[in-house]
């Protein structure tokens, strides 16, 4: 573990890793059934994870199905034995064979079967037996590409096998970051096999996708609807039962990216982008009072297809406290600057849990009524620093917010938000309560509008309401 941990530090922590982007819950219902003692997705805890971990290998005078014969001949040969060691439990020819079952021995409490499932000149796929610490499968497979170059891929879909597998990964990362570092090494190792050279690092790409069960399934309908009918009822008393009145804003998002890869657009690219913003107190109280004061962000974001496409993404923050506990916890405010306005639920960024939030500048005091603020922007842009965390690391800035001059009237339709609708490109929701929030939204805004419609009509002018 010694050895493991050093190299860990030395070479897999620096890995990088980046969104796959694909529909894993899919993927894994794809996979067929299996007889025996094959432990499958279905059987497993947690959320699914599909990772693929790619390396490109330049000189090597191989072929794929070369490679991949070499491999099947002796798996110990790539692996990295003080982490895992491979040992054939049945089968009798020496090589790797359709049907074959091992045991991959790790360090700690736990070996891990699995079976030969399938085979092909460039691949080979193992599926997890019931004591393995994942349910799932996994894939080695080689490809020839231009030039004379190789690609080796493992990819993998899969769920913890029990919960304590599930704390071990999700939760403390122990097992994620050995998985990473396994296979990372392997294929290294597999790129020195080959006789050529590796090109370039070890690609990492994983997606994590939610695979409830029906027990959870009854909670969050149950939960949405309890929040639904509260809120909607609310709506036919009150048009906006949460920030009843505010003021809009046109915004403009400077965005210059972290130090680090997130895999998504709004936290990565150095861009400047339009859109709009809306301020307002969430109850509604008399600005002598505090409140908890909405920062709403809406904007179109270029995609990776092309300059013409875009996708609206919209932003619901609230103040918040800033440390590692206050900041998933609404505070009160008193002024619109300065303050902490933070998203208070996370999203899932790849495999990680991540918060945003806006820092209103310290240089500026703008009390939280509507007047002082409408009056504060006419003077000169409010400026608000964008920032990120994980749930309980250290916050980094990734970009600027202006609020420049004031929109448009904020009675119309267009000034009302729903980010379940218009998610941040890139960014999932996680948690129970994130999954409640676009339905709850949609169920308020229709009873608004059918809270109006008696009304307008009741004024509406008898020679208008005859045509």
């Amino acid at each position: 573990m010694g050895l493991a941990a050093w190299r860990w530090l030395r070479h897999s922590r620096r890995v990088p890793r980046r969104r796959l982007r694909t529909r894993a819950v899919s993927e894994i219902e794809r996979i067929p059934g299996r007889d025996g003692r094959v432990q499958d997705p279905q059987q497993g805890v947690g959320p699914t994870y599909q990772r693929r971990y790619t390396v490109r290998i330049s000189g090597s005078p191989l072929t794929a199905a070369q490679l991949m014969e070499l491999l099947g001949d002796d798996l110990n040969a790539a692996s990295p034995v003080e982490v895992a060691v491979f040992d054939k439990t049945s089968g009798n020819a020496p090589s790797l064979e359709l049907g074959d079952e091992y045991v991959v021995h790790m360090p700690g409490p736990w070996n891990c079967p699995v079976r030969v499932v399938d085979l092909t000149p460039e691949s080979f796929r193992f599926a997890t037996l019931h004591g393995h610490l994942e349910a799932g499968e996994i894939e080695f497979r080689a490809r020839n590409v231009r030039e004379g170059g190789l690609e080796f891929t493992i990819e993998s879909w899969a769920r913890s096998g029990d919960r304590m597998a599930g704390f071990l990964y999700e939760k403390l990362g122990i097992a994620k970051e050995m998985q990473l570092h396994m296979w990372t090494h392997f294929c290294t190792r597999v790129a020195e096999l080959s006789g050529g050279r590796k090109s370039g690092d070890v690609e990492v790409r994983t997606e994590r996708a939610e695979m409830p069960g029906p027990g959870r399934r009854l909670v969050t309908r149950t939960v949405t609807a309890a929040f639904a009918r509260t809120f909607a009822l609310a709506a036919r008393l009150r048009e906006r039962p949460l920030h009843p009145r505010g003021l809009v804003f046109d915004a403009t998002l400077v965005l210059h990216g972290t130090s680090r890869y997130w895999g998504v657009p709004l936290l990565d690219d150095r861009t400047e982008l339009r859109g709009r913003a809306r301020l307002s107190r969430a109850a509604g109280l008399p600005p002598p009072l505090p409140d908890v004061l909405g920062l709403a962000l809406r904007w179109r974001q270029p995609q990776a297809g092309g300059e013409e496409a875009e996708a609206t993404g919209e932003l619901l923050l609230a103040t918040t406290g800033h440390g590692r506990l206050g900041r998933h916890l609404l505070r009160p405010a008193s002024g619109w600057s300065p303050a902490f306005y933070g998203s208070l639920l996370a999203f899932r960024a790849g495999d990680r849990r991540i918060l945003l939030g806006a820092v209103a500048r310290r240089a500026r005091n703008v009390p939280a009524g509507l007047a002082p603020l409408a009056r504060a922007v006419e003077e000169r842009p409010l400026l608000l620093d964008l920032v990120v965390a994980t749930e309980f690391g250290p916050w980094e800035r990734f970009g600027e917010l202006r609020l420049v001059e004031l929109a448009p009237s904020d009675d119309g339709e267009t000034t009302r938000f729903n980010p379940a609708r218009n998610p941040v490109p890139g960014l999932l929701p996680a948690g129970l309560l994130q999954q409640v929030r676009g339905p709850t939204y949609a169920a308020v805004q229709r009873a608004a509008r059918r809270g109006r419609r008696p009304r307008r009509q009741r004024h509406r002018p008898l020679g208008k309401a005859a045509r």
